[in-house]
């Protein structure tokens, strides 16, 4: 070791510039090299050789002459240690705990800096969260000076870390996932508007159909020319038609869309009805229970496990079949049905199993109860009772009727089942009046739609 010609301050012997003040130093003079101070510490013969014997392994694979590798630290001069100063250092000190320009003195008593500093410098306890830096010593900054090897710098040791709270995991969704399987929305988003769009422009066609050919008569014939009451069927027809198809054009939830409908097709039914006057309460609890089994069955078949979609079908095949199990003059209507069906001749035989079959449907419309995912025919029976009308006109026309009526009478020949009255002479028989397809069909969806959005 050897003191520094500026500050005093221990430098090594092989030192060119203080590490402290940064003053140059005096080179010292060269040693022998059998002492040699190294990188890995005191050079001898025997690391001589072994470096020699290295070059000579190497130089016939290359076939340069021998030369010691670049890049190789040379030996650094040795230097017998000098005395150590008149003025001991206090007891506990040492070289790792010697005043550099990172951290003071820990036993200085009061704020500390290094000379290079050239002031005082206030030193505080490292802070919660800080990093915890150890200074490298004198002797290692005087070493690595004098090797010309990179600093290594200090680790610095991290503050603990909090551990996280894991996560809550999402609830498990596949019981709510089942359960929307059976509650579709909106089922009938598309099919409406198509309903609608059918249905009202059959109503208009059936508006602008001759009443009769001989002579020409229209339905505005009968709105211009008619006295009261009797201009309102005609124009309920149109207003209902042209409504209906407006209706499915313009742009409209499915909820309101469906509420139209269901108005507009009850309108079409009951006004026409009513302006003649009262009809007998038969003919008014068959002519809902008409209207609300198809209803039903149709958001019976969409939403399965719901018990509103089998209610109303319950509640409207037992108003159709009121009039048929109330007794009447000491009899059942429908035992006397089933007595006209065994005597009546010929073709009316067919007209009355054809109001058995009617029958039959209404009752087969009560297995909307089987359990979910079981579908009961339920789409299936709807259709059936909504076009139902149309095989009672086409029987009616063409097994007791005079099909030449079309001609003479289009409107009653060939559109009749659209608007109602498709019963016919059968109907007749207990006071009964078909409700027409059209009208079952827009009552139809749109109260299902209706239905439906209580159910989403």
């Amino acid at each position: 070791m050897k003191k520094c010609a500026s500050c005093t301050k221990d430098l090594p012997d092989a030192a060119l510039h203080c590490v402290f003040c940064g003053a140059k130093q005096a080179p010292s003079p060269a040693l022998q090299p059998t002492n040699a101070k190294t990188v890995m510490g005191y050079g001898g013969p025997e690391i001589e050789a072994l470096r020699a014997q290295a070059a000579a392994a190497a130089a016939p694979r290359s076939g340069a002459p021998s030369e010691p590798p670049p890049n190789v630290p040379s030996s650094a001069p040795y230097s017998a240690p000098r005395q150590p100063p008149s003025q001991p250092p206090p007891m506990g000190s040492s070289a790792a705990n010697a005043p550099t320009m990172f951290v003071p003195p820990p036993n200085s008593g009061g704020p500390g800096m290094g000379p290079s500093m050239g002031g005082p410098m206030q030193s505080a306890p490292p802070q919660a969260g800080q990093f915890n830096v150890t200074p490298p010593s004198a002797a290692t900054l005087a070493t690595h000076e004098a090797n010309r090897l990179p600093m290594p710098m200090p680790m610095p040791m991290a503050a603990p870390i909090a551990p996280v709270a894991p996560m809550a995991s999402p609830p498990y969704l596949a019981s709510q996932t089942a359960a929307r399987a059976g509650r579709p929305i909106e089922p009938w988003k598309d099919s409406l508007p198509l309903m609608m769009f059918i249905w009202g422009g059959l109503l208009i066609a059936a508006f602008v159909t001759p009443l009769r050919t001989d002579p020409m008569i229209f339905n505005w014939d009968a709105i211009i020319h008619g006295e009261g009451s009797a201009k309102l069927p005609p124009l309920i027809l149109a207003a209902v038609g042209l409504l209906t198809v407006v209706m499915a054009a313009i742009p409209l939830a499915a909820g309101a869309r469906g509420a139209m409908a269901l108005l507009l097709g009850l309108a079409g039914v009951f006004v026409p009805t009513l302006i003649a006057g009262t009809p007998p309460w038969q003919m008014l609890v068959s002519t809902i229970g008409m209207i609300m089994v198809p209803m039903g069955l149709l958001a019976r078949h969409e939403y399965r496990d719901a018990a509103l979609p089998r209610i109303v079908t319950t509640l409207g095949a037992l108003a159709y079949l009121l009039p048929f199990l109330l007794p009447v003059n000491g009899s059942l209507p429908l035992v006397e049905l089933f007595k006209l069906v065994i005597d009546a001749p010929g073709a009316a035989k067919i007209i009355l199993i054809l109001m058995l079959g009617q029958i039959t449907l209404t009752v087969l419309a009560l297995l909307c109860w089987l359990p979910a995912p079981a579908s009961g025919g339920a789409k299936m029976i709807a259709w059936l009772l909504i076009l139902y009308p149309l095989f009672m006109h086409a029987a009616v026309l063409f097994l007791v009727g005079d099909p030449s009526n079309i001609t003479s009478t289009p409107y009653e020949g060939a559109m009749s089942w659209i608007v109602g009255g498709g019963g016919g002479e059968a109907a007749a028989v207990f006071g009964l009046s078909g409700v027409g397809v059209a009208y079952l069909a827009i009552t139809g969806y749109g109260g299902a739609t209706v239905l439906g959005k209580q159910l989403e």
